[in-house]
């Protein structure tokens, strides 16, 4: 083949992996590679298995494209976004410094680094090397939308404000930027911004996802002036769009809960006799105040915060969802990967939390291989949580959130499945209200560390002053002092929330 037909080749292939049609890509790059040696193509390769899920395939092949071409870094590059991927960050973060070694100002290296250290909470690192991606190219949207999500997990809102206006000077139409700068701005009629929102909503041509984003913020800024009816009509546009965007269909998630306790119920009864380090999960909905109950715990002494972490999903997949029996070994070995995986985070043996609140799936399961666990099960008002979950925009798939009939009826779900492993395991979860922490914080803070068999620690009364990162969208309230604004915030929406009154 020539030169210029394998170009050719490569802009085609290139299309097509970006219309999703990976196993079409597959195939032609496996032809194309049986008699032309090009680095290009075993990227594209590596990249179409690893956006199908195959990515201990596209590492193999990876691994032996690297044997070939030891010196590029682009291979070391997808190495480490593979590892990245299934959580081995030692493993990447080797690759991406390989890479580094023979290309020391490679972008894309130097910003997955960054992610990594950003993801193993090393924030002072990832903020040099954010940094230093910016000294060479100013205008990096992509590292100054990184920097600016971690400056806000830091607390540190008007630096985080400024890389987005900044941002919004080079793309206008990066409407994200405007619903995070919402987030952290108080409006009244003639704020400057909600003018450019308006402005921008009636001037400027925007896809699907970009106007969502544009009505989330018009949302927020509405609410702020307490205009109420405009609010509500531009959240549910930009729910609409969301769920026109994601296609939701609530029977999915029907199927979902009930496979989990079917899928329990018929697994064998064995379970490992002891754990080695003492964890905690915070589970519960969507913003029903996992983030500030984490907040607190993590202000004491012996209380790491782990944030919400993907891991426990993976285990399931990878274990319980595929196999119908599992024995001790198999218990074993997610024992050990779920600790080796907390250990990338903390490594000390204090009491760790993750606070990933769809864990609620899986309270049983995690039973089977983490047996001394303890569970906190945050329940607020049904009626604030659901209309908090429906006002905000989530960057992970919360799909159920976009359509206020779908909220009430996975509510519902949430509800029973609680229930459900309530009644088998009563003695390791607890129900924290969340008015009742609001309303009697030092009481309900004292009752909820000695479920977690914790001494009483000052420090937990004072969450607000605790700088570790906060990765969820609650980046902003769980770093204030408890405030009770909360209560009831649905008041002056009630007429648009007939949907969810059941639920109380």
């Amino acid at each position: 083949m020539s030169t210029l037909h394998l170009k050719k080749k490569f802009e085609d292939l290139k299309k097509i992996f970006l219309e999703k049609k990976y196993d079409e890509v597959i195939e032609k790059c496996n032809l194309i590679l049986r008699n032309n040696n090009i680095d290009v193509f075993y990227n594209l390769l590596c990249l179409a298995y690893n956006n199908k899920g195959e990515t201990y395939k596209a590492i193999d092949i990876m691994n032996r494209a690297l044997k070939k071409s030891p010196k590029n870094s682009d291979f070391l590059n997808n190495l480490g976004m593979f590892y990245s991927n299934i959580y081995e960050y030692k493993k990447a973060e080797v690759k991406y410094k390989k890479g580094l070694e023979i290309d020391n100002n490679n972008l894309s290296l130097l910003n997955n680094l960054a992610n990594l250290k950003k993801d193993l909470d090393q924030t002072d690192e990832a903020v040099s090397i954010y940094e230093k991606i910016l000294s060479i190219k100013s205008d990096a949207l992509l590292v100054m939308y990184n920097l600016a999500g971690l400056y806000n997990s830091l607390g540190k809102f008007e630096k985080s404000k400024k890389l987005y206006f900044q941002m919004l000077k080079i793309k206008p139409d990066f409407t994200e930027a405007d619903r995070l700068i919402s987030q952290m701005e108080k409006y009244d009629s003639n704020h400057k911004h909600f003018l450019d929102l308006k402005n921008k909503l009636s001037n400027m041509k925007l896809e699907d996802s970009s106007l969502a984003h544009l009505h989330f913020a018009l949302g927020k800024a509405y609410s702020d002036q307490k205009k109420y009816v405009d609010s509500f009509i531009n959240y549910k546009k930009a729910n609409d769009i969301s769920k026109k965007i994601s296609k939701y269909n609530f029977e999915k998630s029907k199927k979902r809960f009930d496979t989990i306790k079917e899928k329990f119920e018929s697994l064998d009864d064995c379970k490992l006799n002891k754990q080695s380090r003492k964890l905690i999960f915070i589970i519960g909905m969507p913003r029903s105040g996992t983030s500030l109950t984490e907040q607190i715990l993590s202000s004491h002494k012996n209380v790491i915060g782990g944030g919400e972490l993907p891991y426990i999903q993976k285990i399931y997949n990878d274990y319980f969802k595929m196999k119908k029996n599992l024995d001790n070994n198999d218990l074993l070995k997610c024992h050990k990967e779920y600790l080796n995986f907390v250990s990338n985070i903390d490594g000390s043996n204090k009491v760790f939390t993750d606070k990933a609140p769809l864990n609620f799936f899986y309270v049983g399961f995690i039973l089977k291989f983490l047996p001394n666990s303890k569970f906190i099960n945050i329940v607020r008002n049904p009626i604030d949580n659901c209309w908090s979950i429906y006002k905000n925009y989530f960057p992970t798939k919360i799909d159920f959130g976009n359509d206020l009939n779908d909220l009430s009826k996975y509510y519902t779900s949430y509800r029973d499945l609680m229930l459900f492993w309530k009644k088998l395991f009563p003695n390791q979860i607890y129900d924290l209200r969340y008015e009742n922490l609001v309303k009697n914080t030092e009481n309900e803070i004292k009752k909820l560390l000695k479920f977690c068999s914790l001494d009483w620690d000052e420090n937990c009364l004072n969450h607000h002053k605790n700088k570790r990162v906060i990765k969820t969208i609650s980046f902003n309230q769980a770093r204030r002092p408890i405030y009770n604004t909360s209560l009831k915030s649905y008041a002056g929406y009630e007429n648009y929330l007939t949907d969810l009154m059941h639920l109380t």
